[in-house]
């Protein structure tokens, strides 16, 4: 029998099985065990805290969502749906801009597309730190050169007007560069040829952006929409940290991680808003990814 460096060939039968399970355990053990376990404590009145008792009570926490605690509820998905609709729209605008700036190989065009890029690699709590003195209502330099500017003091993340906006651009400004290389790669992917052909029709920079460029990257449309909302209906760590969820910025992910780890941790309420934004992502995603392949298909 021959050998090789990892033992006989019976040996290395085990190897492929072995790759699949070790990813396989951790997927078992973080990814569908804690699913499943959300399921089941949404059906419970249960604390979380070691100790405590798992009191199963059916619905009963999905009732309480509908009746008793159903402003909160509301309050919360409405917030989350304008977050989710006011990040998408704008961090694709932007990016989709920033791309047909930035597509062409020239000189510092790499630089300016790995500045942009760069926020993304930072922590959500570096983000949060650095913004939160930026727009100190006291010391920030946004509020001092909005009074000496303009004469306007403001709160600014402390205000119920303003605090939902700039949590906005905050997330914008993290995640746009992202979005930017996908379109910048959609653009690219695009014949020269179609190019050559619209400006042998003598369309000029409007005309081809809406009747080439535009209608090509649908795919890349896709992606980014798709990208985009889904991490916009989960998002809470930045706004928990600009906001803590204060002056209207509390949305379904945010109420869901503060009521089941909070300091008045209810962890089978807690479970069920996850339900409730699981379904609300179900709803939001399923409908783009109808909409967005239709237009695929259409152009």
């Amino acid at each position: 029998m021959t050998t090789c460096p990892f033992g006989t060939r019976r040996t290395r039968r085990w190897i492929p099985w072995l790759s699949i399970a070790i990813p396989g355990i951790g997927w078992l053990v973080f990814g569908l065990y804690p699913s499943v376990a959300t399921v089941g404590y949404s059906f419970t009145k249960y604390s979380g805290l070691p100790g405590t008792a798992l009191n199963v009570c059916g619905l009963c926490n999905y009732r309480d969502a509908f009746t008793t605690m159903l402003p909160d509820v509301a309050g919360s998905l409405k917030v989350t749906i304008i977050y989710v609709i006011a990040v998408t729209l704008l961090q694709n605008g932007v990016a989709l801009g920033l791309a047909v700036l930035l597509k062409e190989k020239r000189p510092l065009y790499g630089l300016y597309r790995a500045l942009i890029f760069m926020p993304q690699i930072f922590s959500v709590a570096v983000v949060g730190a650095i913004f939160s003195l930026l727009l100190d209502p006291y010391s920030g330099p946004v509020a001092h050169f909005l009074h000496s500017a303009f004469g306007i003091t403001s709160s600014l993340l402390g205000s119920t007007t303003l605090a939902l906006p700039l949590v906005i651009v905050v997330n914008v400004w993290m995640f746009t560069g992202y979005s930017m290389l996908i379109y910048i790669a959609g653009l690219r992917h695009i014949p020269k040829e179609v190019y050559e052909a619209g400006a042998l029709d003598g369309a000029g920079r409007w005309a081809v952006f809406r009747h080439i460029s535009w209608p090509l990257l649908a795919p890349a449309t896709t992606v980014n929409v798709f990208l985009t909302a889904m991490g916009s209906i989960g998002e809470f760590a930045l706004i928990l940290v600009l906001t803590n969820g204060n002056f209207g910025t509390r949305t379904l992910g945010l109420s869901m991680f503060t009521t089941a780890f909070g300091s008045n941790s209810q962890l089978g309420y807690g479970s069920m808003l996850a339900m409730l934004q699981f379904f609300l992502t179900l709803v939001i995603g399923g409908g783009l990814l109808v909409v967005l392949r239709r237009r695929e298909v259409s152009m």
